[in-house]
């Protein structure tokens, strides 16, 4: 099967690190870099939201694994990660350490996990680069996994948003043709999506708005501290599994 160029692009990232920097690194870069940093800001999103020891999550887009690899400690429940890199998947695997979590590869927009099972969906980093058609295919994958009453998270960029116009900017300075897509979303897109799919919308958080409580202080690259109450930086939506698709 020929791979979408953008998630070729993602491929070819990953083999440009690993030849130049090495796996450790490389591993690192693929997920946008601050592993353990970001996997704090995720976690906190998530638990923020709800997430429970004895929930199962699944976690599509997982990357090389810097959220499950900060929940290792906490969520007892079922994890399931996927990814369309399988050395990203592999690294994961191996610094996470949970055998009964799995990490599966998947090419297509689909989530391979049986009909209403998961407490949590998450897509960090997914729906931003991913064309309108595959991010309304995952959100009805994502639905059919859910249990009712369950959450769907996903963070997303949004021109409306003013730290999200220096993505554009960058984006279109960037002349590479094998350049990662970068995706923005509008509200009324997700409107529509959330009415066509019959989900019910809970949240939509703007990028630079603070909701987060961060479980541990950290520092971003820049110098810049989160600790207390902080941003995503990209905005997240939280939808909701209404109780009556329990029929």
């Amino acid at each position: 099967m020929q791979l979408p160029d953008y998630m070729a692009a993602y491929k070819a990232s990953l083999a440009s690190y690993l030849t130049t920097y090495g796996r450790e690194k490389a591993m690192e870069m693929v997920v946008g870099g601050q592993y353990e940093e970001i996997g704090i800001l995720e976690s906190s999103a998530l638990l923020t939201l709800g997430l429970q020891p004895d929930h199962y999550l699944v976690d599509v887009g997982c990357g090389s694994g810097r959220l499950p690899f900060v929940l290792r400690g906490f969520l007892k429940g079922k994890y399931v990660g996927t990814d369309i890199l399988g050395e990203a998947l592999d690294y994961a695997r191996e610094r996470v350490a949970r055998e009964d979590w799995d990490f599966i590869q998947t090419i297509e927009p689909t989530i391979p996990v049986p009909d209403k099972k998961a407490d949590l969906v998450s897509f960090f980093s997914v729906f931003t680069h991913l064309l309108d058609e595959d991010i309304y295919r995952f959100l009805a994958e994502a639905k059919r996994v859910t249990r009712p009453g369950g959450k769907i998270v996903f963070s997303y960029l949004d021109y409306a948003v003013p730290s999200h116009w220096t993505v554009f900017e960058n984006t279109l300075a960037d002349t590479n043709p094998n350049r990662v897509l970068n995706k923005f979303i509008s509200r009324p897109a997700i409107e529509r999506w959330a009415k066509a799919l019959s989900l019910d919308i809970e949240r939509l958080y703007d990028g630079d708005e603070r909701w987060i409580s961060l479980t541990k202080s950290f520092q971003y690259s820049d110098g810049r501290i989160a600790s207390g109450i902080v941003e995503f930086g990209q905005s997240v939506g939280v939808i909701r599994v209404p109780l009556m698709n329990a029929t």
